[in-house]
C-alpha cells in the first residue's frame, strides 16, 4: 500500500515536472521572442502582426472541428481518432487558407491555417496518451524554430517575414504526424456514437477561439491598429502570469477523463492565482518602463488584465471537470458567456474609457463565465 502510494506520487511528480518543463519553457520563449519584436517594430506594426496572427487562429480553429479536446479525451480513454479527423479536417484547412489569402493577400495567414492543424493534432494526441516527456520535447523544438525561423525572416523581408516564420516553424512536424496517421485505420463508423461530443466540442472550440480573438478583431476597425498593439502587449503579459495555472489544466484534463478529478491540486491552483495577480500588479510598471518605453500605455492595461488571472484559472479547473466527463455543453456555454461579455465590453466600456474599459471587459468577462462555471458546478449532476 505504501509502495503503490510513494509510486503514484513520484509519476505524478514526473508527469508534472514534464508538463511544466513543456508549458513554462516554450512560454518563456514565446514571450521573450514578442517582448524583443515588440522592442523592435512600431506598437502599430505590432498590432497589425497581431491581427493577422488572429485572424489565421480563427480559421485554424473553424478548420480543426473541435478536434482537439476530442482527441485528448478520447485517446486518454485509449482510442486513435488521428486519421479519420484527419480525412475531415484538412480538406477543410485547405479551403480556409485560400479564403485567407485571398481577402487578406497575406502568405504568412493562410500557411498558418494548415500548418498549425498539423501540429495541434499531434500536441493533442500526445496528451491524451499522456506521453508528456514527446510533449514536452516537440512543443520545446517547435518555440524554438519559431523564433529562429521569424527573426530571421523579420531581417531578410521585413514584419511580413514574422507571422511567415511562425507558421514554417510547423511544418517539421509532418513527420510525426504522417506516423500517427499510418498507426490507425481510417473508420468513420467511430465517430457515430462520438458525433454529439465531438460535434459540441466543434461548437466549443469556435466560442472559445472567438473568445480569445474577437476581442482583438473588432479592437482594429473601432479603435485602429496602435491601441490593439498596446491591449496585446498587455495579453502576453497575462499569459505569461497564466504559466501555472495551464501547466495544472494542461494535466489534469486527461487525468480527469481517466477517473481523478485531484480536487485538492485545482484548490491550490487557485489559491496560487491569487499571489501571481499580485504580482502582476506590482512589477508591470517597472518592466514596461525598463524593457518597452514605446508601449508606456499598456501599464495600467496590464494592471487590470492582471486580475482576470484569478477567474481564468477558476476557469480552467472548471472546464476540465466538465470535459473530463464528457459534458461539453456547459463549458460551451461558459464560452458563449464569455464571448458575449466581452464583445458587449468592448462597445461599451470601450466607447467609454477608451483601451482601459477593454481591459476591464476582458476581466469581466472571465468573471462571469467563473461565476457561471461554479453554479453550473454545484448544481450539475455528473
Amino acid at each position: 500500500m505504501i509502495r503503490d502510494k510513494i509510486t503514484k506520487n513520484l509519476s505524478f511528480l514526473r508527469d508534472i515536472s514534464f508538463l511544466s518543463i513543456a508549458y513554462i519553457v516554450p512560454t518563456s520563449i514565446v514571450a521573450i521572442f514578442w517582448f524583443y519584436i515588440a522592442s523592435l517594430i512600431e506598437v502599430e506594426n505590432f498590432g497589425e502582426i497581431i491581427y493577422y496572427i488572429t485572424i489565421a487562429g480563427i480559421a485554424s480553429g473553424v478548420s480543426m472541428l473541435g478536434a482537439e479536446n476530442s482527441l485528448t479525451v478520447y485517446a486518454a480513454k485509449g482510442e486513435r481518432l488521428v486519421p479519420v479527423i484527419s480525412i475531415i479536417t484538412f480538406p477543410i484547412s485547405m479551403i480556409a487558407a485560400i479564403i485567407v489569402f485571398f481577402i487578406f493577400f497575406n502568405v504568412g495567414a493562410s500557411i498558418y491555417v494548415v500548418s498549425y492543424i498539423i501540429f495541434a493534432l499531434i500536441t493533442s494526441e500526445f496528451l491524451g496518451r499522456k506521453l508528456f516527456k514527446s510533449y514536452m520535447k516537440i512543443t520545446i523544438i517547435q518555440k524554438v524554430l519559431m523564433v529562429i525561423l521569424a527573426v530571421s525572416l523579420y531581417h531578410l523581408i521585413g514584419s511580413d517575414g514574422i507571422l511567415l516564420g511562425i507558421s514554417l516553424s510547423f511544418i517539421p512536424f509532418i513527420g510525426l504526424y504522417y506516423n500517427e496517421f499510418k498507426s490507425g485505420k481510417i473508420d468513420f463508423g467511430v465517430l457515430k456514437s462520438k458525433k454529439k461530443f465531438i460535434l459540441n466540442n466543434y461548437l466549443l472550440t469556435l466560442t472559445r477561439t472567438l473568445s480569445t480573438s474577437m476581442d482583438k478583431i473588432i479592437i482594429v476597425p473601432i479603435f485602429g491598429f496602435t491601441v490593439l498593439g498596446n491591449y496585446a502587449l498587455s495579453i502576453q503579459f497575462y499569459m505569461v502570469l497564466l504559466i501555472i495555472p495551464t501547466i495544472i489544466y494542461q494535466y489534469v484534463l486527461p487525468q480527469d477523463a481517466s477517473g481523478n478529478p485531484n480536487v485538492l491540486i485545482k484548490k491550490l491552483t487557485i489559491l496560487i492565482s491569487i499571489g501571481i495577480t499580485i504580482i502582476g500588479i506590482i512589477v508591470s510598471p517597472t518592466i514596461v518602463d525598463l524593457m518597452f518605453p514605446k508601449f508606456l500605455d499598456a501599464v495600467i492595461i496590464i494592471q487590470i488584465i492582471s486580475l482576470a488571472v484569478i477567474p481564468g484559472t477558476i476557469n480552467y479547473m472548471y472546464i476540465s471537470k466538465f470535459l473530463g466527463n464528457l459534458q461539453n455543453k456547459v463549458v460551451l456555454i461558459s464560452s458563449g458567456v464569455f464571448l458575449s461579455t466581452i464583445i458587449i465590453g468592448i462597445r461599451v466600456l470601450g466607447e467609454l474609457y477608451d483601451v482601459h474599459g477593454i481591459a476591464v471587459a476582458f476581466v469581466l468577462a472571465g468573471t462571469l463565465e467563473a461565476i457561471f462555471l461554479i453554479i453550473c458546478n454545484k448544481y450539475y449532476k455528473f
